[in-house]
Parts: C-alpha cells; structure tokens; sequence
C-alpha cells in the first residue's frame, strides 16, 4: 500500500461512524445478508491479486463498514500484515485506528475482546508500553495474564528481553510466568542472552516438586545453555533430565514432556542429533496413547516437527485424531511442509470442502481463516487465493485479503 493512500485512508477514519452488534449481520438461514456479501473490490482484486490491491481492497471494505467491531477486525489484520512487511510505524498507527474503532462500540467487552489482538501486535512492532497500558483494561485476570504473554513473546522475539520481563512481571499467575520466561528465552535471539543468568534459573527448577515439570524445565534449561553456547552446561542439564525421566509417572505425562521437549527443540534450532534422539523418544511413548483426545494434543506438538523434517505423510496421518472441522483446521494451520507442499495443500482443500457443512456463516468463515493460516505459513498464493474466494462475508474477505498481502508483489 502506497503512503498516499495509507495517510488518505487513516485520516478518513480519525472519527467513528455508528456502530451496532455484528450478530445483526446474519441473515435467518446462517448466511451474510446482501449488504455482507463479498464486494466488488476484493473480489476484482481476487483476479489478480497484488499486495497494493490486497491493502487497497480491505480498507476500501473498512471504509463502506457500518460496524466498528468489524472495522477494528480488518484493520487488525491490515496492521499484522503492515508488521510482515516491515512497516511497523504505520502498524502502530493503524492498531491505534483499530482500538478507536473498538471502543466506538460502546460495549467494554467488545472492547477487551479487540485488545486481546491489538496489544500483542503492538508489542511485535516495537511499542510494548503501549502494549501493557491496555492490559489494563482486561477485567479477567486469566485472560489478561495471556495477554501478557503474547505481549512478552513479541519483546523477546525483537531481542528485548528486558521489556519482555516487565510484561511477565505483570502476570497474577507467577508460576505461568516463570514457565513463560524459559521457553521465550529457548527462542530469544543467541545474542540477546549474553546476560541470562542460568543459575538464578536453576535453582527454580531444582525447586519443582513434581517429576515430570521438573524434567520439562531441565530440557528448557539445557536449550537455554546451548543457545548460549555452553555445551557442558547443555549435557550436564540432559543428562540429569535422563535421570529424572523413570520418577514421571503416566503414560499420557510421559508423551507429553518428550513430545514437549522435541518441539521445543526443533522451535529452538537444535542440531539435528539432539531433535532425532528426542524424536525417536516421543513415539515410543506416543505409541502408548489410545485415546484420540490424548493422541490429538500429542499430534499437535509433533505434527508440525515432523512436517517440516520432510516427513508430511506422517504429519498428515495425525489428521485423523480431529474430529471435528475446526480443529481440523487448526491443526493444518500449524503445518509447514519442507517438501511436497502440494499434497498438504490438497489435504486443505479437502477439508475446505467439508466447511460447508458447518452451521452458520461466520463460523465457516472462522475455519476458512484458520485454513489461510496454513496457506501464509507455506507461502502458497494460489491455495490462500482459493480460500479467500470461498469467504461470504465481505469482512472476512477483506481480512483475509490483508492477511495475504505479505505473500504478494
């Protein structure tokens, strides 16, 4: 989006139009109603998308919207893509676009709910302050303390430690914050850990009463100690992460720290050596489960390792402990294929077909978002571009036109 356009837009949104309940937009039998459906500038744009188009058409939605919880929606999604790009100081002014747009509603949940996106995406592009005095105004302490931890993500992420600590400081729930703490800091840029003190983290996971969380903690420590560059401290915590591992009692506790400690080396970049002995350690007790709840939570911490090792078939094959569509969904969305991209891509479009069949259009279009999620993260324009088309509402379209943006010239 050029700049001429990105300051007309943002200056014919400095007032609030009116705004009413979105629930108004459905029609009786679960589809948009006519003023909702797709309109003539995303779908022009859908015929040959470019990222100028992208921008272009979702603002042009947000401009002709009489809903600012819906404003606010897209303008979301145009600032996460502004923050793709780079552009993180016109992110920030359109997040703040956004929140106007959301608190234009009248209603303090519609706009809690808005800040539950707004905030962590302000924090990515550099303005965490700003992040945490919205928190502020979250009245559910769980869901503020997760706020906090998308806040916190996006500060460790940038290198800013510091400013991350503060947003974890925050958290009611210290116990969280701490398990927080370790694994941000096993994604945390190398050289923004000169300054971690492995010690001080030691001794609160030498404190860990229960087996199995004190055996999660040493794995995270010896990630920490190899991002640091410390082989012997990395072996030493391993090792005594070995020697704890027969006191987790549980068959589904097993799985889940060796399933846990492989994705949380293969996120971390771990040698290959360490990511395939921690491998072969989750099936063997994955192979234990038998319920599909069980199997399902353990496919979603080792279907995305497995897909981007180049082993999709086996990824895809977990699709079958997900029953319902949406879930479905938000598994797919978590995988990012190293090859043989086109066989995930049909298996999104399968399970596309199958959305059709769920009530209510904004719940479809919900899962077709996710399903775009899964496009992004494979850098797939033709699937995203089928995706977005099967959008009914024009919002929804909008959105996940900005979403696509990124991927396009």
């Amino acid at each position: 989006m050029n700049r001429l356009l990105a300051t007309t837009v943002l200056t014919l949104f400095a007032s609030s139009a009116l705004s009413v309940s979105a629930s108004a937009q459905n029609g009786s039998n679960g589809s948009v109603s006519e003023e909702h459906k797709p309109n003539a500038a995303t779908m022009a744009c859908l015929e040959a998308p470019t990222r100028d188009c992208a921008f272009s058409a979702a603002l042009h939605t947000v401009i002709g919207e009489d809903f600012g919880v819906e404003r606010a929606k897209v303008l979301i999604g145009v600032a996460r893509s502004m923050i793709e790009t780079g552009k993180d100081k016109e992110a920030l002014q359109t997040l703040k676009l956004a929140l106007d747009e959301a608190r234009a509603v009248h209603l303090s949940l519609v706009t809690q709910e808005k800040i539950r996106s707004i905030a962590p995406l302000m924090s990515t592009a550099g303005d965490v302050a700003g992040a945490l005095a919205l928190t502020q105004e979250l009245t559910n302490e769980n869901v503020r303390d997760g706020v906090l931890i998308h806040i916190a993500a996006g500060a460790y992420k940038r290198g800013d430690i510091a400013a991350g600590r503060l947003a974890l400081k925050e958290m009611q729930n210290r116990g969280r914050a701490f398990w927080q703490e370790l694994t941000l800091l096993t994604e945390a840029p190398k050289a923004a850990l000169a300054h971690v003190k492995l010690a001080d983290l030691e001794k609160k996971v030498s404190a860990m009463a229960r087996p199995y969380r004190h055996y999660r903690g040493l794995v995270q420590l010896a990630i920490i100690a190899d991002r640091m560059g410390n082989p012997g401290d990395r072996n030493q915590y391993l090792a005594q992460a070995d020697d704890l591992f027969p006191t987790v009692i549980g068959l589904q506790v097993r799985a889940d720290v060796t399933a846990f400690r492989l994705r949380n080396m293969f996120d971390a970049g771990m040698s290959d050596s360490f990511i395939d002995a921690s491998y072969k350690l989750a099936l063997l007790h994955g192979s234990r489960l038998h319920a599909k709840s069980e199997l399902a939570s353990f496919s979603e911490k080792v279907g995305p390792v497995e897909a981007a090792r180049g082993n999709l078939d086996a990824a895809l094959k977990r699709l079958s402990y997900f029953k319902a569509v949406d879930a479905k969904a938000q598994y797919l969305a978590s995988l990012k294929a190293s090859k043989d991209e086109s066989i995930l891509a049909a298996q999104v479009r399968e399970v596309l077909t199958e959305v059709k069949d769920v009530q209510g259009a904004y719940e479809r279009d919900g899962i077709r978002l996710d399903l775009l999620e899964c496009a992004f993260a494979n850098k797939d324009i033709q699937l995203a571009r089928t995706i977005v088309e099967a959008m009914e509402d024009d919002d929804n379209q909008a959105l996940g036109l900005a979403v696509m943006a990124p991927m396009l010239d």
